[in-house]
């Protein structure tokens, strides 16, 4: 005799509910169209799980949290206006199942509490993450890199995603990893941010971005020459060059990405003093001389290799 009974659950790739019949031991998700395994299946859990769902939640997350990771090794590259969101919402799809499994996941050690179990997954997430840069890692520099890279994802994807689900487990789990990043990684400095703010960055409008942050954390008001100078010579001179507006469409789409990720992911206090010296003042003293083609060569200099430090990408 068949068996009849239908399984429930949810698409671990699309977290929509299904219903299978338990007959069925491979199927495809009628919504995305993913095959998976029955044992895949995420248990639709209630806000208050029993102690077998809360364990299931719990172990789910421990399996899959680190693919929410590994499988984004270049989340800094989609950091530009045009493509941060629609990246994000697509990882977030792709993820949001394992992020949902979290609160009931948080009730999985009843006897310690919630601060302890999500404190455990934090730890076991970042055992993961130390196996697979060791397994990973190409040539003398490669683990450090590849720790990088997975900071980056953590910081751009990880926790903004899971700061979506807007609960008190998730906010809890965040932190909390955090802390036990720096623990491990102290020189690997990253800040919690969410969505919204990281999207705000890239919705200012005629903002020279990288040095309003360059001058204001020297302590420079809005109105300052210097910003005044850049102001105008993207405005005057570089508008009317022939490839002026391709430019400054260009560092429009950059530049946010640039300072979002020396805000969260770098010592800003450090790095503004350079970009400075390096670029900027030089700049300004070229257009104060009348020299606004070096201003340009300079100006475009910057960008270049701000980008492919902080974005890993070439122009």
């Amino acid at each position: 005799m068949s068996d009849t009974r239908l399984i429930l659950g949810i698409c671990p790739k699309c977290g929509k509910k299904l219903q299978i019949p338990a007959e069925l031991h491979r199927f495809s998700c009628l919504y995305c169209g993913s095959w998976l395994h029955v044992e895949e299946l995420l248990p639709e859990l209630t806000a208050t799980a029993s102690i077998s769902q809360a364990q299931e939640a719990y172990n789910y997350v421990a399996a899959h949290l680190l693919a929410c990771v590994t499988g984004y090794p270049d989340a800094f590259r989609h950091l530009t206006k045009t493509e941060f969101e629609p990246y994000f919402q697509a990882y977030r799809q792709a993820c949001r199942p394992v992020f949902r499994a979290m609160d009931a996941a948080a009730q999985a050690r009843p006897q310690e509490g919630a601060e302890a179990a999500l404190a455990a997954l934090a730890d076991i997430f970042l055992d993961q993450v130390e196996d697979w840069s060791v397994k990973n890692k190409r040539g003398l520099t490669g683990r450090d890199a590849l720790l990088d890279d997975v900071k980056c994802t953590i910081c751009l994807l990880l926790i903004p995603g899971i700061r979506l689900e807007r609960t008190s487990a998730c906010e809890d789990f965040c932190r909390i990893l955090r802390e036990q990043w720096l623990i491990r990684y102290p020189k690997k400095v990253f800040q919690l941010t969410t969505y919204e703010e990281i999207c705000q960055g890239f919705q200012r409008k005629k903002l020279c971005f990288i040095t309003t942050a360059v001058c204001a954390q020297s302590g420079k008001p809005d109105d300052c020459p210097e910003l005044a100078a850049f102001r105008s010579f993207r405005d005057s001179y570089l508008q009317s060059q022939p490839d002026g507006p391709r430019l400054i469409a260009q560092y429009y789409d950059l530049a946010p990405g640039i300072v979002t990720a020396i805000g969260l992911m770098d010592n800003p206090a450090k790095v503004y003093p350079f970009i400075w010296d390096a670029y900027l003042r030089p700049c300004y003293e070229a257009l104060e001389r009348g020299k606004a083609e070096a201003c340009q060569s300079l100006y475009t200099k910057m960008v270049q290799e701000l980008a492919r430090r902080y974005l890993r990408v070439q122009i």
